[in-house]
């Protein structure tokens, strides 16, 4: 776990507080606890107290929402120097929405509601970002909707692959590495399908030279192709 100083400056980077010097970000010094989460254990449940930003330093937690008979719903997958848990900041009695789970050990910062409140008081420009970050967060919602609504499970797959290439890959040689722990199950939350579907889809990409799957890795190949298959 990175020290309170260290924090800060992870603060300073991050796109919320973008602009904002951590001379300035120092005010929020005392807001923050530090905390490690095992992988596989719950950041906060879906019902409990929305009194906290979170900021993680090191590893990834994935935002989802889990049924009654196990399946998930998975929303977003937040790595270091990234927020979440912004959505309940503003309701009085604000509760989480969804459950938040380390997908392999993680520290994150805690930075309670009412500091970041005065916090944001103090620099409105930081409001409006912080309701862009809202927006962004709905638009995202209502995507995934119409993918569920307009692509097949295949095309659902190859779009996710492609998202997440761009957004938590690693060139590496001829292909770019996901460099998130993605099971069949996350990656069929994240699709709305279920783990069989998603598995034949992989194994079909698999057999096209798409991607390749080794060590609960996937290497994205040739994402140009797996790009026209999610338009289809």
């Amino acid at each position: 776990m990175p020290p309170a100083a260290d924090v800060i400056q992870l603060l300073a980077k991050a796109r919320l507080f973008e602009g904002v010097s951590a001379a300035e970000l120092e005010a929020l010094r005392p807001a923050v606890r530090l905390r490690t989460f095992p992988k596989d254990s719950h950041v906060f449940r879906e019902g409990d107290p929305g009194s906290h930003l979170y900021l993680v330093t090191s590893g990834q937690v994935k935002i989802v929402k889990v049924s009654e008979g196990g399946g998930e719903i998975v929303f977003a997958i937040v790595g270091a120097g990234e927020l979440f848990g912004e959505l309940s900041l503003f309701e009085a009695e604000g509760e989480r929405s969804a459950d938040a789970i380390a997908l392999e050990p993680t520290d994150c910062a805690l930075l309670a509601r009412d500091p970041i409140h005065a916090f944001l008081l103090g620099h409105p420009t930081l409001l409006l970002r912080m309701i862009s970050s809202l927006v962004g967060y709905i638009q995202r919602k209502d995507r995934a909707m119409a993918e569920v609504a307009f692509l097949d499970i295949p095309g659902r797959v190859a779009q996710r692959l492609v998202d997440l290439a761009e957004s938590r890959g690693e060139r590496v040689g001829e292909g770019v590495v996901i460099r998130i722990p993605l099971s069949q199950r996350t990656l069929a939350g994240m699709v709305g399908a279920s783990r069989e579907n998603v598995n034949r889809a992989l194994q079909r990409f698999v057999e096209l030279g798409y991607i390749r799957q080794a060590r609960g890795t996937i290497t994205v190949l040739k994402q140009d192709e797996l790009r026209k298959r999610a338009s289809r």
